[in-house]
Protein backbone atom coordinates (compact mmCIF):
# COMPACT_ATOMS: atom_id res chain seq x y z
CA UNK A 1 0.00 0.00 0.00
CA UNK A 2 2.93 2.55 0.58
CA UNK A 3 6.20 1.70 -0.02
CA UNK A 4 9.53 3.91 0.89
CA UNK A 5 12.68 4.37 -0.62
CA UNK A 6 15.40 5.85 1.52
CA UNK A 7 19.07 7.26 0.92
CA UNK A 8 21.60 8.51 3.61
CA UNK A 9 24.02 11.04 1.82
CA UNK A 10 27.13 10.60 4.38
CA UNK A 11 29.00 13.48 3.07
CA UNK A 12 26.13 15.98 3.60
CA UNK A 13 25.78 14.79 7.51
CA UNK A 14 25.90 15.96 10.22
CA UNK A 15 23.80 18.45 8.80
CA UNK A 16 20.77 15.98 6.45
CA UNK A 17 19.49 12.97 8.33
CA UNK A 18 18.26 11.16 4.80
CA UNK A 19 16.22 11.57 1.91
CA UNK A 20 13.35 9.62 0.95
CA UNK A 21 10.26 8.72 -1.99
CA UNK A 22 6.85 7.58 -0.36
CA UNK A 23 4.85 6.17 -2.91
CA UNK A 24 0.96 4.86 -2.54
CA UNK A 25 0.10 2.40 -4.16
CA UNK A 26 -2.54 3.36 -7.17
CA UNK A 27 -4.47 -0.03 -6.93
CA UNK A 28 -6.06 1.25 -3.54
CA UNK A 29 -9.55 2.75 -3.52
CA UNK A 30 -9.99 6.24 -3.04
CA UNK A 31 -7.10 7.92 -0.63
CA UNK A 32 -5.11 6.79 1.75
CA UNK A 33 -5.64 8.83 5.17
CA UNK A 34 -3.98 8.74 7.91
CA UNK A 35 -2.90 10.42 11.23
CA UNK A 36 1.35 11.58 11.32
CA UNK A 37 2.56 12.02 14.88
CA UNK A 38 4.90 14.47 15.73
CA UNK A 39 8.53 13.15 15.27
CA UNK A 40 10.83 16.47 16.19
CA UNK A 41 12.27 16.43 12.61
CA UNK A 42 11.97 19.29 10.12
CA UNK A 43 11.67 18.68 6.56
CA UNK A 44 11.39 19.75 2.65
CA UNK A 45 8.48 17.87 1.10
CA UNK A 46 7.88 17.87 -2.62
CA UNK A 47 4.91 16.08 -4.18
CA UNK A 48 5.37 14.81 -8.00
CA UNK A 49 2.31 15.73 -8.96
CA UNK A 50 -0.02 18.37 -7.70
CA UNK A 51 -3.23 18.69 -5.58
CA UNK A 52 -1.65 14.64 -4.38
CA UNK A 53 -2.43 15.37 -0.64
CA UNK A 54 -4.40 17.59 1.59
CA UNK A 55 -4.08 17.58 5.80
CA UNK A 56 -5.92 18.90 8.63
CA UNK A 57 -5.21 19.07 12.37
CA UNK A 58 -7.91 18.58 14.80
CA UNK A 59 -11.23 19.84 14.04
CA UNK A 60 -9.78 22.01 11.15
CA UNK A 61 -11.14 21.88 7.22
CA UNK A 62 -8.96 20.21 5.01
CA UNK A 63 -6.14 22.21 2.95
CA UNK A 64 -3.93 21.15 0.04
CA UNK A 65 -0.57 21.17 0.36
CA UNK A 66 1.70 23.05 -1.57
CA UNK A 67 3.85 21.60 -4.41
CA UNK A 68 6.59 21.89 -2.46
CA UNK A 69 7.13 22.88 1.22
CA UNK A 70 9.40 23.27 4.14
CA UNK A 71 7.46 21.14 7.00
CA UNK A 72 8.07 22.54 10.40
CA UNK A 73 7.89 21.07 13.95
CA UNK A 74 4.44 19.61 15.02
CA UNK A 75 3.42 19.37 17.81
CA UNK A 76 0.18 17.81 17.71
CA UNK A 77 -0.77 14.71 15.15
CA UNK A 78 -2.36 15.86 11.68
CA UNK A 79 -4.06 13.79 9.21
CA UNK A 80 -2.69 13.37 5.99
CA UNK A 81 -4.52 12.01 3.03
CA UNK A 82 -2.91 10.89 -0.13
CA UNK A 83 -4.12 10.06 -3.28
CA UNK A 84 -3.98 6.60 -5.09
CA UNK A 85 -0.37 6.81 -7.30
CA UNK A 86 0.76 10.03 -4.95
CA UNK A 87 4.28 10.25 -5.25
CA UNK A 88 6.29 12.48 -2.46
CA UNK A 89 9.83 13.20 -1.72
CA UNK A 90 11.24 14.61 0.75
CA UNK A 91 14.64 16.14 2.58
CA UNK A 92 15.20 15.30 6.34
CA UNK A 93 16.91 17.68 8.21
CA UNK A 94 18.08 16.77 11.48
CA UNK A 95 15.38 18.65 14.23
CA UNK A 96 18.23 21.89 14.37
CA UNK A 97 19.76 22.37 11.16
CA UNK A 98 16.85 23.49 8.25
CA UNK A 99 16.83 26.84 9.85
CA UNK A 100 20.49 26.92 9.59
CA UNK A 101 21.04 25.66 5.98
CA UNK A 102 18.40 28.14 5.11
CA UNK A 103 18.74 31.02 7.30
CA UNK A 104 15.80 31.68 9.03
CA UNK A 105 14.11 31.42 12.46
CA UNK A 106 12.78 27.51 12.32
CA UNK A 107 9.87 28.54 15.53
CA UNK A 108 8.03 30.45 12.01
CA UNK A 109 7.62 27.16 10.90
CA UNK A 110 6.28 25.37 14.08
CA UNK A 111 2.71 23.52 13.87
CA UNK A 112 2.74 25.03 10.22
CA UNK A 113 4.22 24.85 6.81
CA UNK A 114 6.33 27.41 3.93
CA UNK A 115 5.53 27.32 0.50
CA UNK A 116 9.34 26.98 -0.97
CA UNK A 117 9.47 29.89 -2.71
CA UNK A 118 9.07 31.76 0.11
CA UNK A 119 12.56 31.39 0.85
CA UNK A 120 15.00 32.65 -1.54
CA UNK A 121 17.09 29.94 -3.57
CA UNK A 122 15.38 27.04 -2.20
CA UNK A 123 13.29 26.49 -5.45
CA UNK A 124 16.40 25.66 -6.85
CA UNK A 125 15.54 22.25 -5.29
CA UNK A 126 12.21 21.88 -6.42
CA UNK A 127 13.82 21.45 -10.14
CA UNK A 128 15.43 18.02 -8.92
CA UNK A 129 12.96 16.09 -8.85
CA UNK A 130 12.11 13.68 -11.28
CA UNK A 131 10.32 9.67 -11.31
CA UNK A 132 13.62 8.23 -10.69
CA UNK A 133 14.89 8.15 -7.08
CA UNK A 134 18.10 7.46 -7.92
CA UNK A 135 18.39 10.86 -9.99
CA UNK A 136 16.60 12.92 -7.84
CA UNK A 137 18.71 11.63 -4.41
CA UNK A 138 21.82 12.80 -6.68
CA UNK A 139 20.81 16.44 -7.70
CA UNK A 140 19.43 16.79 -3.84
CA UNK A 141 23.24 15.89 -2.72
CA UNK A 142 24.69 18.10 -5.48
CA UNK A 143 23.07 21.59 -4.67
CA UNK A 144 22.90 20.65 -0.46
CA UNK A 145 26.96 20.14 -0.73
CA UNK A 146 27.47 23.65 -2.38
CA UNK A 147 25.33 24.79 0.78
CA UNK A 148 27.24 23.03 3.29
CA UNK A 149 30.32 24.15 2.29
CA UNK A 150 29.51 27.81 2.48
CA UNK A 151 27.68 27.43 5.99
CA UNK A 152 29.33 29.66 9.07
CA UNK A 153 28.43 28.18 12.28
CA UNK A 154 27.32 30.36 15.37
CA UNK A 155 27.70 29.92 19.06
CA UNK A 156 24.58 29.39 19.56
CA UNK A 157 24.72 26.70 16.96
CA UNK A 158 27.00 24.88 18.27
CA UNK A 159 25.19 24.48 21.89
CA UNK A 160 21.91 23.27 20.25
CA UNK A 161 23.86 21.28 18.15
CA UNK A 162 25.57 19.45 21.34
CA UNK A 163 22.27 19.40 23.01
CA UNK A 164 20.38 17.95 19.90
CA UNK A 165 23.02 15.05 19.75
CA UNK A 166 22.90 13.92 23.50
CA UNK A 167 19.13 14.32 23.08
CA UNK A 168 19.07 11.69 20.23
CA UNK A 169 21.71 9.16 21.37
CA UNK A 170 19.90 9.15 24.44
CA UNK A 171 16.59 8.79 22.70
CA UNK A 172 14.98 11.76 24.77
CA UNK A 173 15.57 10.13 27.96
CA UNK A 174 18.27 13.04 29.20
CA UNK A 175 17.04 15.90 32.16
CA UNK A 176 17.62 19.14 31.03
CA UNK A 177 19.77 20.43 33.71
CA UNK A 178 22.11 17.27 32.30
CA UNK A 179 22.16 19.76 28.87
CA UNK A 180 22.84 22.63 30.75
CA UNK A 181 25.80 21.49 32.36
CA UNK A 182 26.85 19.93 29.33
CA UNK A 183 26.57 23.48 26.84
CA UNK A 184 27.42 25.60 30.05
CA UNK A 185 24.67 28.08 29.00
CA UNK A 186 21.68 29.44 30.87
CA UNK A 187 18.19 27.93 30.61
CA UNK A 188 16.83 30.63 29.37
CA UNK A 189 19.53 31.23 26.60
CA UNK A 190 19.49 27.38 25.73
CA UNK A 191 15.90 27.51 25.37
CA UNK A 192 16.20 30.86 23.31
CA UNK A 193 18.47 28.82 20.97
CA UNK A 194 16.30 26.06 19.76
CA UNK A 195 13.60 28.08 19.55
CA UNK A 196 15.88 29.50 16.77
CA UNK A 197 16.99 26.29 15.26
CA UNK A 198 15.03 23.91 16.44
CA UNK A 199 11.23 25.61 16.59
CA UNK A 200 10.98 24.11 20.23
CA UNK A 201 12.08 23.94 23.54
CA UNK A 202 14.91 21.49 25.04
CA UNK A 203 12.10 19.57 27.01
CA UNK A 204 9.39 19.60 23.99
CA UNK A 205 12.16 18.08 21.66
CA UNK A 206 13.09 15.38 24.52
CA UNK A 207 9.61 14.27 24.89
CA UNK A 208 8.63 13.96 21.14
CA UNK A 209 11.85 11.77 20.97
CA UNK A 210 11.49 9.90 23.64
CA UNK A 211 7.57 9.38 22.48
CA UNK A 212 8.72 7.99 19.37
CA UNK A 213 11.37 5.82 20.43
CA UNK A 214 8.55 4.01 22.31
CA UNK A 215 6.44 3.63 19.54
CA UNK A 216 9.28 2.24 17.66
CA UNK A 217 10.28 -0.23 20.77
CA UNK A 218 6.31 -1.42 20.46
CA UNK A 219 6.07 -2.12 17.14
CA UNK A 220 9.31 -3.83 17.06
CA UNK A 221 8.29 -6.21 20.07
CA UNK A 222 4.04 -6.69 19.21
CA UNK A 223 4.43 -10.35 21.57
CA UNK A 224 5.43 -7.49 24.73
CA UNK A 225 2.78 -5.66 26.84
CA UNK A 226 2.46 -2.23 26.93
CA UNK A 227 3.36 -1.64 30.49
CA UNK A 228 6.54 -3.44 29.21
CA UNK A 229 7.31 -1.50 26.33
CA UNK A 230 6.78 1.50 28.81
CA UNK A 231 9.66 0.42 31.23
CA UNK A 232 11.95 -0.70 29.01
CA UNK A 233 11.96 2.64 26.86
CA UNK A 234 12.34 4.56 30.37
CA UNK A 235 8.84 5.13 30.76
CA UNK A 236 8.96 4.45 34.66
CA UNK A 237 5.51 6.49 35.06
CA UNK A 238 2.96 4.97 32.77
CA UNK A 239 0.46 7.93 33.33
CA UNK A 240 3.25 9.98 32.05
CA UNK A 241 3.68 8.06 29.05
CA UNK A 242 -0.15 8.16 28.75
CA UNK A 243 -0.27 12.26 29.21
CA UNK A 244 2.91 12.66 26.49
CA UNK A 245 0.79 10.25 24.21
CA UNK A 246 -2.62 12.07 24.41
CA UNK A 247 -0.86 15.41 24.26
CA UNK A 248 1.07 14.50 20.71
CA UNK A 249 -1.66 11.83 18.86
CA UNK A 250 -4.73 13.02 20.72
CA UNK A 251 -5.60 9.44 21.88
CA UNK A 252 -4.24 6.75 24.41
CA UNK A 253 -1.48 4.25 23.44
CA UNK A 254 -3.98 1.40 23.58
CA UNK A 255 -6.16 3.03 20.69
CA UNK A 256 -3.08 4.46 18.52
CA UNK A 257 -1.26 0.64 18.14
CA UNK A 258 -4.90 -0.72 17.23
CA UNK A 259 -4.37 0.84 14.17
CA UNK A 260 -2.16 0.37 11.37
CA UNK A 261 0.71 2.81 10.63
CA UNK A 262 2.01 2.45 7.53
CA UNK A 263 4.20 5.76 7.15
CA UNK A 264 4.52 6.28 10.72
CA UNK A 265 6.12 3.30 10.79
CA UNK A 266 8.63 3.95 8.31
CA UNK A 267 9.19 7.34 10.08
CA UNK A 268 9.22 6.94 13.87
CA UNK A 269 12.39 5.13 13.25
CA UNK A 270 14.15 7.14 10.33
Amino acid sequence: MISVQTYVPEGLSPFIKSFWRLQVSDAIPGAYEEDIIPDGHHEIIFHLNAHAARRKTGTQAWGDEPAAFFAGQTLQSYTLQLNAGAVLYGIRFYPHTLALLFKFPAHLLTGGWLPLGDIPGADLLQHCITENAAQTFTRFERILHQQIRALRLTGGFSYVHKAVSTILQQKGDVRIDELIRATGVSVKHLDNSFKQFAGVTPKTLCNIIKLNYFIRYREQHPSKTLTECAYEASFYDQSHLIRLFKAFTCQSPRAYFSEVHYINEYFTGL
